[in-house]
């Protein structure tokens, strides 16, 4: 069970209680998901049963759908820390940790509890989450399913006379129509000058002969999120074109083909950016090679120059090298990639040239 896995961090950070707010964490842990601005606190006892807070919009919702712990409805903030404060004397904490707190918040807690120590520790439940279990594995096979949809209408609306906006809508719809929860971040379309943004959103732009265009997505299974990119030219590329097209597949292999087990992430990114650099485009990766994905699109681990992480069996990151030239445009191509013991295993699995 999860909660005793969090238990098990406790002990080793010598905590005896933990309090989660943020509602990715309260759904990890208990399999009940509100509303993205929902006020909740999941407050965990190291010696006791964890208990569920919430608002009476949330309640029944909660007292059908969150397993292993008790819920209690809380009519106002205030109400709710009055709540909190009572459950962490009841049980006599003296050591609590969080994940994310208002600091109005946590500001109370540190004045009524006194003699209580009260620290932000998300580490316990990132060496938890960052390991996906066959489970959340299959959720993210199915949102991977969905982004491949979503890439592919993309990618047939692309033509010239058509706005940006008008593709990703039938992007989304597509992914909508088969099952998807919603979209896992903005859905990007980014063409002609404007793919050289590397968050390039999706305007009102006209798509023209001779633009690339990045078409950047994700779909949302039981709560798991996936992330696809794929570029194209509109029309036949030019030279240049067409040389970035191909740099950036290489680079996108040579990550894919030294994803294992145990290797420093790092590295993975330094392979990829080799490809790019070698022909004279390093300065234009204007970012880490990748990022983990689940229940958030950002998670640990995390594939840069930067990057502590080693990789482990049971991870899923996305691997993104791209070109981003000013003036001119970008090619990026994205996918999501199950870690195992040997090998790295594309989830989202579109042809880069559609």
């Amino acid at each position: 069970m999860r909660i005793e896995l969090l238990k098990n961090e406790m002990i080793k950070s010598k905590a005896d209680g933990y309090l989660i707010s943020n509602i990715n964490n309260v759904f990890y842990f208990t399999g009940f998901m509100d509303v993205s601005d929902a006020t909740l606190s999941l407050i965990i006892p190291l010696d006791g049963e964890p208990t569920l807070l919430v608002s009476p919009l949330s309640y029944t919702a909660a007292k059908d759908n969150a397993l292993n712990c008790l819920v209690n409805v809380i009519s106002t903030e205030k109400k709710i820390i009055d709540k909190l404060i009572k459950k962490i004397k009841l049980n006599n904490l003296k050591k609590i940790e969080f994940d994310t707190l208002p600091t109005p918040m946590y500001i109370e807690l540190i004045k009524r509890l006194k003699g209580v120590k009260i620290t932000p520790n998300q580490n316990s439940i990132w060496n938890l989450r960052r390991i996906k279990d066959e489970q959340e594995i299959s959720f993210l096979r199915k949102a991977s399913t969905l982004a491949d949809i979503g890439i592919k209408t993309g990618i047939q609306a692309i033509k010239t006379g058509v706005k940006e906006y008008e593709i990703a809508a039938e992007a989304e719809y597509a992914m909508r129509l088969h099952g998807s929860e919603g979209t896992a971040f903005d859905t990007i379309v980014a063409s002609g000058p404007r793919s050289a943004y590397p968050h390039g959103v999706s305007t009102n732009r006209v798509i023209s002969k001779g633009d690339f265009v990045i078409l950047d997505l994700g779909a949302i299974s039981s709560g798991y999120r996936s992330d696809i990119t794929r570029t194209i030219v509109v029309g036949t590329p030019t030279q240049k074109q067409s040389k970035m097209l191909e740099l950036v597949s290489r680079a996108h292999q040579k990550a894919l083909e030294c994803i294992h087990t145990d290797i420093n992430a790092q590295e993975v990114d330094a392979n990829a950016r080799e490809v790019l650099k070698s022909e004279g485009y390093g300065k234009q990766f204007l970012h880490g090679l990748g990022h983990g994905v689940g229940l958030d699109i950002h998670e640990p681990p995390t594939l840069s120059s930067r990057s502590e992480d080693i990789l482990k069996k049971g991870n899923v990151v996305i691997v993104e090298p791209g070109i981003y030239i000013v003036g001119f445009g970008g090619v990026r191509i994205e996918d999501t990639v199950l870690v195992h013991k040997n090998y790295g295993e594309r989830l989202t699995q579109a042809l880069y040239y559609l």
